[in-house]
């Protein structure tokens, strides 16, 4: 038995607690990337390559998280057929707002997705053994995104790829500060309101959020002051039992580009 086989039937009974980690703290589930087509993507446009094979208008794609759909974007200009692009967000209404905007008319339709549940996956069409690349751009930044959760989503990802399927994942290097919130709001990440988080918790949401996030709430706090942000050594360790890597890192940003084992 392979070590994915291994952890995939470890974690084959487990369900997340649906009071807190399927119903995670941050409203939009879409972590703190910018809303622009992603640098790592760009690149691989120009090699048409992610770790070995060439991309073709054949190959099979899966966006996982592409907020406005910009990424997907990119896969078309690279002459993927639309037929063999898949789109899941988990957000319902940025795969709106993907579908009535950039991806119109595109041959692409972004679905509702949740990647960390498989029959979320199936129901949005996604098949075991069925794609050849998936990309998860800054999504691991999600602060929900941990521990089981986490570990279900590499799990999925690598039930969903074919042998010798390739990935590719992005994340940040650091957290934001507070004072980089004028950045934050220029490149899109939310402010967290009190609105938002008394709906979210109720009564004691002050305490609740300090408590899942090690970090008091005040008037202007964003998002990216929350992330969830691992080391180098910590994103080898999650990926390496099912995944060849190669391991790239700009200023910004640490860049993974891997083979299914």
């Amino acid at each position: 038995m392979s070590e994915f086989q291994k952890t995939e039937q470890k974690y084959a009974e487990w369900e997340a607690p649906k009071d807190n980690l399927r119903k995670p703290i941050v409203l939009k589930e879409q972590g703190t990337r910018l809303y622009e087509p992603s640098p790592a993507i760009r690149e691989i446009c120009k090699t048409g390559v992610v770790f070995e094979n060439q991309i073709t208008k054949d190959t099979k794609v899966l966006l996982i998280g592409d907020g406005q759909g910009m990424d997907t974007q990119q896969f078309l200009q690279m002459g993927v057929d639309p037929i063999n692009i898949a789109s899941i967000n988990y957000e319902q209404s940025e795969v709106d707002q993907a579908n009535q905007g950039i991806l119109q008319d595109t041959g692409v339709l972004m679905k509702q997705g949740d990647a960390t549940d498989f029959e979320s996956l199936k129901n949005a069409g996604i098949k075991e053994n069925s794609q050849e690349i998936v990309t998860l751009m800054h999504i691991l930044e999600v602060p929900s995104i941990k521990d089981e959760i986490e570990k279900k989503l590499i799990i999925n990802i690598a039930k969903i790829l074919k042998q010798n399927g390739e990935l590719l994942v992005t994340q940040y290097k650091h957290k934001f500060t507070e004072n980089e919130r004028d950045l934050q709001k220029q490149i899109g990440i939310e402010e967290i309101t009190a609105e938002n988080l008394q709906k979210q918790y109720g009564e004691n949401w002050k305490e609740k959020f300090k408590e899942e996030n090690g970090l008091g709430w005040e008037v202007g706090i964003r998002y990216g002051e929350i992330s969830n942000i691992r080391s180098k050594e910590a994103l080898l360790t999650l990926f390496n039992p099912y995944f060849d890597i190669k391991f790239e890192e700009n200023e910004s940003e640490y860049i993974l580009k891997m083979k299914k084992k």
